[in-house]
């Protein structure tokens, strides 16, 4: 597996989270892993994922849950896409 391409629970974590957030933005997956993101949709990207931790990514103490920690994980491999 490329360096470039995410793993499917990667890929299904971020479908999942574009579907709530940014349904239209749904079309970027199929062009991961084949040409690179530029910075602005890794950005974009970023902030859909960002808003998800905040929503269900952090416990009752703001420190990440187990889906946080997926998510910033996510997010981190973004800089490779």
């Amino acid at each position: 597996m490329s360096i470039n391409m995410l793993k499917l629970d990667e890929t299904n974590l971020l479908k999942e989270v574009l579907l709530r957030h940014q349904p239209s933005r749904m079309t970027m997956l199929d062009s991961i892993g084949i040409v690179p993101l530029t910075n602005d949709q890794r950005e974009e990207l970023r902030e859909v994922i960002a808003d998800e931790l905040l929503e269900t990514g952090l416990d009752k103490n703001d420190e990440p849950n187990e889906r946080g920690l997926l998510l910033e994980h996510l997010i981190d491999r973004l800089g490779h896409l």
